[in-house]
């Protein structure tokens, strides 16, 4: 039997600590906890993605500071993700004051779809939108950071034979014997 659950990196790291999960799917960078185990899964790059209300933008290369003036989407502030754009946006003397702060960058894409403003998303989760027109990347002078999708878990204890499955599965590996 397996459960799934949906939450920010802060939140996952917390349950898999009070052993409430066997393993949690978390980005980086994020606050290490003590005995656990981190293993890279996949590079995540985030993008700013807008719609047709700001289609002036399309083909410019804007700064950062330029996104100071325009409405912008972006995930809660208890999320990994959304400390560190924060965080790199600070390190450059820029700060986005969010029109809308949402649960979910699933809510990121629709909102930007909709026009309600500039959203910040990793490219994966824009891509379809994208492809489809709904949405465009903004291209910027500078990329955002590649960071990483890893698997986190505690090392003391062995995964359960679903989860170890699961993971399994997820990394396109053949079944391990008992």
């Amino acid at each position: 039997k397996v459960k799934v659950t949906n939450g920010p990196t802060p939140e996952t790291l917390e349950i898999l600590a009070a052993g409430g999960i066997d393993f949690g799917v978390v980005t980086t960078p994020s606050q290490k906890i003590p005995e656990s185990g981190w293993r890279p899964v996949r590079p995540v790059r985030d993008c700013f993605i807008a719609g047709s209300r700001f289609a002036e933008l399309k083909d410019r290369v804007l700064c950062y500071r330029e996104l100071e003036k325009l409405p912008f989407i972006c995930l809660e502030k208890n999320t990994s993700s959304r400390r560190f754009l924060d965080e790199y946006l600070a390190k450059r003397r820029v700060s986005l004051t969010p029109e809308f702060e949402l649960a979910t960058s699933d809510m990121i894409v629709q909102f930007a779809a909709r026009n309600l403003g500039i959203g910040c998303v990793a490219e994966d989760f824009a891509a379809e939108e994208i492809q489809k027109g709904h949405v465009f990347a903004l291209m910027l002078e500078e990329q955002l950071p590649v960071r990483q999708m890893c698997v986190v878990a505690d090392s003391r204890l062995s995964l359960s034979p679903a989860a170890r499955r699961l993971l399994e599965m997820m990394a396109g590996e053949e079944p391990q014997p008992e």
